[in-house]
């Protein structure tokens, strides 16, 4: 089968783990501002600052974080034995230069440290949907409700029936609608029994 993952909030925790160093560029540049959200898409909408202060930060301290950022619970052991029972791992992720100083490199170098294996990537994509088909995609698995709900959109224009577009649950989309098309999953041990279905077993 062909597999499709997103990175941030999907394979690997950014949200929270983004608010250190907001934190941090807030202290070291003694600045005022302060969180007035407590869930949001991204992490820099938590804060009462403007865009360009936000990007301030990511240019300060995006590729350190990046590269720290921890892989879920079981995401690499899941990813790894999938491609060693023969399945074809894509990764797709928006990361772009419009907030990433480089991001194709500091993502491959994370995926490296990590250990990850997969055998493409698409990096600055957001039309996930279009990947899935460019690679004839069985499974996709995204935290954005939209992107999942497209995928799943895709899928049901296909001739094959058991393809399946999943949502990785999130503080954030927890409480969010989504399609009967789209199934959550709420961690990559939850992801690994919903396999079971499709004949594969971890």
């Amino acid at each position: 089968m062909i597999f499709v993952f997103d990175l941030d909030d999907t394979v690997c925790e950014t949200d929270s783990y983004s608010e250190e160093y907001i934190s941090k560029f807030f202290k070291d540049n003694n600045l005022p501002y302060k969180q007035v959200l407590k869930t949001t898409r991204f992490a820099e909408k938590k804060f009462d600052w403007d865009n360009e202060t936000a990007l301030s930060w990511y240019k300060e301290y995006g590729d350190e974080m990046m590269l720290n950022f921890p892989c879920k619970a079981n995401s690499i052991e899941t990813i790894n034995k999938l491609h060693d029972l023969g399945h074809k791992i894509i990764i797709a992720t928006a990361r772009a230069n419009d907030w990433h100083s480089d991001p194709e490199g500091i993502t491959l170098k994370w995926l490296k440290i990590n250990g990850i294996k997969y055998d493409k990537i698409y990096i600055g994509r957001i039309d996930k949907e279009a990947i899935c088909e460019e690679e004839n995609a069985d499974i996709f698995i995204d935290d954005d409700t939209k992107i999942t709900k497209k995928v799943s959109e895709y899928f049901s224009t296909c001739d094959i029936s058991n393809k399946k577009s999943f949502l990785m649950t999130t503080d954030y989309n927890s409480n969010l609608e989504v399609p009967e098309s789209v199934e959550r999953i709420v961690d990559f041990n939850d992801f690994v029994i919903k396999l079971k279905k499709y004949g594969i077993n971890l």
